[in-house]
């Protein structure tokens, strides 16, 4: 019997599949596709030809498609992907119809968590903490080796927990005062443009260390917020192993460090005594290979 399996991961500007070996966790083969339009139509027609090709290239036999999708998902519907400007639509329907395979749709960070899990940082674990900051913020939860879906399964929204009381800069998903409209590298870029900083979200840490003082005044609020949100996740969850990923945690080892010392000097002793902290191992291919073994 075959123990390839197709996984997708969905985000905002493109969509990638994958052939993954269940037994291993590797990827036997992938592919990539830019959005032309961003319509439910267009992108269903272009995911579904990116995986009935493989699955036809490399004989993936009938079965599940597993699906990582930037947004909140009930069930096979996306309930709100800001990144695409959908609201209530049955994805997961039109997908399974073009593709002929059952659609597993899932959380991109669950996804991914779930790939690190199995064949990643926190292999071994059962009980893990996943955050990336990256174009959002985004997280998952695994505990005792199921991820956490919640009661409407839209648990984890770790990006849309409020930094500020009343206001706030506007998010993504509609509301103000979000984690996500400060950190998320999308709005973290627009607010430095505001200010007059130039550069990406990435920069800002270089900038900050550099001197200005603008920088350092965005990123000290950033970096605050940031790790005293996941210290506090740290206290309530008490996982085996916190997960950092993402472009901007990935390429700013300050913000890292300042998520290590936060936890060790915020979360509860006990809860922080046996945890340890990791970088996402598998990249970019995470949230693929997850997809994959969801399904």
């Amino acid at each position: 019997m075959s123990s390839l399996s197709l996984g997708v991961d969905l985000g905002g500007t493109n969509a990638r599949a994958a052939v993954v070996d269940r037994e291993t966790g590797r990827i036997v083969a992938s592919a990539k596709e830019s959005w032309v339009a961003r319509s439910p139509e267009a992108v269903v027609a272009e995911t579904a030809k990116l995986v009935n090709t493989l699955a036809e290239q490399h004989a993936v036999p009938d079965g599940p498609l597993g699906v990582g999708f930037a947004g909140m998902l009930r069930g096979g519907v996306v309930v709100n992907a800001p990144n695409l400007g959908w609201r209530d639509v049955n994805f997961g329907e039109l997908l399974s119809v073009a593709t002929k395979r059952e659609v597993r749709l899932v959380n991109d960070l669950s996804a991914a968590a779930w790939g690190e899990l199995k064949a990643g940082c926190a292999r071994g674990q059962r009980d893990t903490f996943t955050v990336f900051v990256g174009t959002g913020v985004g997280s998952a939860i695994i505990t005792n080796g199921v991820l956490l879906t919640g009661a409407t399964q839209v648990a984890a929204e770790f990006g849309h927990v409020k930094v500020q009381l009343d206001g706030g800069r506007r998010c993504g998903c509609g509301q103000d005062g979000c984690l996500e409209a400060y950190a998320g590298g999308a709005k973290l870029a627009e607010w430095m443009k505001e200010v007059g900083l130039t550069g990406t979200a990435t920069g800002l840490e270089t900038l900050a260390q550099g001197g200005n003082s603008e920088a350092q005044r965005l990123y000290e609020f950033v970096a605050a917020q940031l790790s005293l949100a996941i210290a506090n996740q740290v206290s309530v969850l008490n996982p085996g192993v916190l997960v950092l990923g993402g472009g901007v945690l990935m390429r700013c080892p300050g913000l890292v460090e300042r998520i290590r010392q936060a936890v060790k000097t915020r979360a509860t002793v006990a809860s922080a005594s046996e945890l340890r902290i990791e970088l996402a191992s598998l990249g970019d291919d995470s949230g693929l290979i997850g997809a994959a073994l969801l399904a």
